[in-house]
């Protein structure tokens, strides 16, 4: 079934296989997409039925940002990229993505503060005005080494409190989305966590750290949680985009996530995506979230036992 209306592709997917197939042959790694336009009402189909102006502007910049994203993946070397820490990279297309958002952000709020992981463009506003997130390409690494695993972000939070966010895997033209109060949605379909607590039969995603991210808990504790995941469940997986990882938590591709050292950025839409979908998110003590940036998103029948985990306990 299609993901939207007034394409002319029948199944872009279908379409972007075959693409893929087409630039592995010819040694490229970006794929296009025909006919890859949309509609505001083809964006609203992809939404709730309820979703508000709001939510449909965020998903309408996101997906013609993702344009850009899509077709620049390549292999890039590192004197192509801004070394903003050991390990922690941006490109060219980070700062573009995020500027294509950022102006769009402008021209549809023009009250709203902009906190952008890039800094393009960010402003303070009024001190009670609602605060845009934005990551423009979440899973650098990933996108400079010409993985085609990357997701985008933009979520709008009020008082401290994300309202609004969408994660968008422009690859795969995955659109998640979600209001405060009105469900999580992949594509217009609604999803919710699956709840899922046979230890045994779980797949649970984790971030790998770089020396230093790991700060919520000693080391040492954090790699015998993975230990532990390792030993008892079907499988743990590392994927490089933590926004897509717990919108898959969401989805129920994932029964549960973890990782140290994230941001606002990184999490916000994401975590909104979980608790709308019937999960929850918490620091790794299961509590609220730190400004460690210690995220913990699970199943509801699953997350007690990932808390367990990430305090040292066996079990």
């Amino acid at each position: 079934m299609p993901f939207y209306r007034d394409v002319t592709v029948e199944n872009p997917l279908d379409v972007m296989k075959a693409s893929r197939a087409s630039a592995m042959r010819s040694g490229r790694n970006s794929v296009s997409l025909p006919g890859f336009r949309m509609t505001s009402s083809a964006i609203s189909a992809r939404l709730s039925p309820s979703a508000s102006p709001r939510l449909i502007t965020l998903a309408s910049t996101v997906v013609k940002a993702g344009e850009t994203a899509r077709a620049s993946l390549k292999r890039r070397r590192v004197t192509e990229m801004v070394s903003k820490a050991p390990r922690d990279y941006q490109t060219e297309i980070d700062v573009t993505v995020e500027r294509i958002i950022v102006d769009q952000m402008v021209q549809a709020f023009p009250a709203y503060s902009i906190k952008g992981e890039e800094d393009v463009g960010n402003r303070v506003a009024d001190e009670n005005a609602p605060v845009i997130y934005i990551d423009p390409i979440d899973g650098t690494t990933n996108f400079a080494w010409g993985i085609p695993h990357f997701g985008m972000t933009i979520a709008i939070a009020e008082a401290g409190t994300i309202v609004a966010g969408v994660v968008y895997d422009p690859m795969l033209d995955e659109l998640f989305s979600a209001e405060l109060g009105g469900g999580a949605y992949l594509n217009g379909e609604r999803i919710v966590c699956v709840h899922n607590a046979d230890i045994e039969n779980v797949v649970v995603g984790a971030g790998l750290p770089v020396p230093g991210q790991v700060k919520a808990v000693p080391e040492a504790v954090y790699f015998d949680a993975l230990k532990r995941l390792m030993a008892n469940t079907a499988g743990v997986r590392r994927l490089g985009s933590a926004a897509l990882s717990i919108a898959y938590v969401a989805s129920g591709r994932l029964d549960g996530f973890f990782e140290d050292g994230l941001s606002m950025h990184d999490y916000g839409a994401a975590a909104l995506l979980v608790t709308e979908a019937g999960g929850r998110v918490s620091a790794f003590n299961g509590g609220p979230v730190t400004a460690n940036g210690d995220i913990l998103a699970g199943n509801m029948s699953l997350h007690p036992w990932l808390v367990e985990g990430l305090e040292g306990e066996r079990g």
